[in-house]
């Protein structure tokens, strides 16, 4: 419940960021008229779009509704982090994990977005609490749900197939486990696949299209590699997004690391290394995950860092469980309770949207408004330019009555030639603060244009493009 209520704090707080509103107009698109993206292409796989257009359905269209998509996907992956460190741990560990994730800076403040990310990140943690229970069919299939979500799904896969042969008994165990765990990926994969090559004569499919829009994946010289390092420190820090938190851990992963390695060397070894497994595994995944991350082209954007934070907190939770681990109950409670109060602040900033992470923080600020003064002071017909607002304004006009005419410019010389061919329908351009007509004015003017200024709210402004033809 305290998950819940933090990640709903920013549902309509904020206007979309530019990658939200193009999901949620691709789901309208998917909805009212083209369901195999004949028209409209598509660079990512299908099936958050495909969610999204059901949220649309069910609640309507709006940011809220688009955004309380990924609340209940992120909620839904709190008790998923818990599982995994419960069956590998103690149940005081998968309590400190929960809270890492119930209370984690990173995932509080990507749960209000419409952004892919928070689906394939809980399709991978599925996957590996699936196949840590021995459950390789569901592993797979929640698999091929991660990847069906967002390509990066395929990160999980190398920590799903240590986690089934780890658990296996033997190497026939092992390799049934991987043959099932095939089964669930197909049975998951193939049906997209499918729905996919039935468009291939016309469109291309969403993994094609994706290589054309991001480029091919590449190595990056070597003398880039610190840069994008300090890159993903910088990024990681909001893992928790407070100096006291972080330096607990590291003093508490100090001692449990300590600990470990000393009774490691004892020849009367009482604890069980099966134990030290899954935070093994897990350190492995993350190294080469963030190591893969440094030396290739990957952008390194926040979201893509997303699938760090469960995994953090299931760390975090297998330190916290051997620091507890011969403690009494009240000093526990005590301990987790102080563990709480050392995360609120940072969660309840994230809440509030104080971190520079997730989706817009106010740059759109007032897009709604002016959109929707232009649906009542213009006429059908209207001509809307804008210069970084094209999937902004498709998802807001949709169901506008006006039937405007967007058009993009790329200069203010392209604007008077391009508005001068209009003729005399009315012309308007909605200026951004952040992206002013620079030197705009004289240009337009030399060609017999006039920007007259209608409507501002907030960071909008809204002109009325006047051709003088005389």
């Amino acid at each position: 419940m305290l998950g819940f209520g933090l990640r709903l704090v920013m549902l309509d707080r904020f206007r979309f960021h530019q990658d939200e509103a193009l999901y949620s107009y691709w789901a309208l698109h998917f909805l009212h008229e083209d369901p195999q993206f004949l028209t409209q292409w598509i660079d990512k796989p299908p099936l958050f779009v495909w969610l999204l257009g059901a949220c649309f359905k069910a609640f309507g269209a709006s940011e809220a509704s688009a955004r309380l998509l990924n609340v209940g996907i992120s909620v839904l992956t709190i008790p998923a982090v818990a599982a995994i460190a419960r069956h590998a741990w103690t149940p005081g560990a998968a309590l400190i994990a929960a809270a890492a994730f119930t209370l984690n800076p990173f995932a509080i403040s990507y749960s209000p977005t419409a952004f892919t990310d928070p689906l394939f990140v809980l399709g991978g943690v599925l996957s590996v609490c699936a196949a840590q229970r021995r459950r390789p069919f569901w592993a797979g299939l929640f698999l091929g749900g991660a990847v069906m979500a967002k390509q990066q799904g395929v990160f999980f896969s190398p920590l799903t197939l240590a986690f089934l042969v780890a658990g296996s008994l033997d190497s026939k165990s092992a390799i049934r486990a991987i043959l099932w765990s095939c089964c669930g990926l197909a049975l998951a994969v193939l049906p997209v696949l499918y729905w996919d090559s039935l468009r291939w004569a016309v469109a291309p499919s969403p993994w094609d299209l994706g290589v054309r829009n991001y480029g091919a994946l590449e190595i990056v010289v070597p003398a880039l590699w610190p840069a994008r390092a300090m890159r993903l420190g910088e990024l990681l820090w909001y893992l928790t997004a407070s100096p006291v938190v972080w330096i607990a851990i590291a003093v508490a992963a100090a001692v449990v690391v300590a600990v470990v390695v000393l009774r490691a060397r004892l020849p009367s070894r009482i604890v069980p290394q099966r134990r030290e497994i899954v935070a093994v595994l897990i350190c492995g995944w993350l190294a080469g995950f963030l190591g893969f991350h440094t030396v290739t082209s990957l952008p390194l954007w926040d979201r893509y860092l997303l699938p760090v934070a469960p995994f953090f907190a299931v760390l975090v939770g297998w330190i916290g469980a051997r620091i507890l681990a011969n403690g009494t109950v009240l000093l526990n409670r005590v301990v987790m309770g102080l563990w709480i109060v050392l995360l609120l602040p940072s969660a309840a900033q994230a809440a509030r949207g104080g971190i520079p992470i997730g989706g817009d923080h106010g740059a759109y600020d007032g897009l709604r408004e002016a959109i929707v003064w232009l649906d009542k002071h213009s006429h059908e017909g209207a001509v809307l330019y804008h210069q970084a607002l094209n999937w902004h304004l498709r998802f807001y006009l949709y169901d506008s009555p006006n039937d405007f005419r967007v058009r993009w410019f790329a200069s203010p010389v392209s604007l008077a030639d391009d508005a001068a061919k209009m003729g005399p329908r009315p012309k308007f351009v909605v200026v951004p603060a952040w992206l002013p007509l620079r030197d705009g004015y004289p240009h337009l003017t030399a060609r017999g244009v006039e920007l007259t200024q209608r409507h501002r709210v907030e960071q909008f402004t809204v002109f009325e493009i006047l051709i003088d033809r005389r």
